[in-house]
């Protein structure tokens, strides 16, 4: 769980994927890469049971090395704002043994989103161009709440510094032989706290990250 200033929200979606992960009868832990909150994120999610783990320098870098610490054989990933449906996650794991990556979907059949206009705009957007230009079989490469494969991800450097880390890494598992698929879900824009995402910045990426990899294709 990738987290900076989450105070309002750290502590329950630590506990309820805990509460999720037991209910499945598996052992894990849960990680929190913290980005160098100011506020009590660190102790809320330590109370709820979580390790944190330093992570400063953005969202990839978190990731990455959230990706590394992991112990598990599978890493599930989600926001630490409360906006992925934690009920969800025996939905993800069910679908375990059919791919490397399974990615909690807003943009399938039976998935949404609850996000102000522009941002709904924009995600699809994003999604129908990433789609198109590379061929990705994929409805929402941007979403955030997904299940890796350890061993599909463990290792995999790259270039994203953004939220396009997201795309970046469904890419290199696709384009080494590995399969994605998409499990539908409702997100829920958050109830506290500040996103970190900005627009213009987001946008960017995505397209930068769209051309690195159609240039090299």
């Amino acid at each position: 769980v990738p987290a900076l200033d989450e105070e309002a929200a750290i502590g329950g979606v630590v506990s309820g994927a805990l509460a999720e992960a037991r209910r499945l009868g598996l052992s894990c832990e849960a990680l929190v890469m913290d980005g160098g909150s100011a506020d009590g994120t660190v102790a809320a999610a330590v109370a709820a049971g979580a390790r944190v783990v330093p992570a400063p320098g953005g969202f990839a870098r978190a990731l990455r090395l959230g990706i590394a610490e992991a112990r598990g054989e599978y890493i599930c990933v989600m926001d630490g704002d409360g906006s992925h449906p934690l009920e969800r996650l025996p939905a993800l794991w069910a679908r375990r043994a059919e791919a490397d990556v399974v990615i909690g979907s807003r943009l399938v059949h039976e998935g949404g989103m609850r996000l102000p206009l522009y941002r709904r705009l924009l995600s699809r957007a994003l999604n129908v161009f990433f789609q198109i230009v590379l061929g990705v079989p994929v409805a929402d490469s941007s979403s955030g709440y997904r299940l890796y494969r350890a061993a599909k991800v463990k290792g995999l450097e790259g270039r994203a510094e953004g939220f396009e880390f997201q795309q970046e890494i469904l890419l290199q598992v696709l384009r080494a032989g590995g399969r994605a698929v998409e499990v539908p879900i409702r997100y829920t824009w958050r109830e506290a706290g500040a996103s970190k995402a900005r627009v213009l910045p987001l946008a960017l990426g995505y397209l930068r990250m769209t051309w690195l990899y159609w240039s090299a294709s």
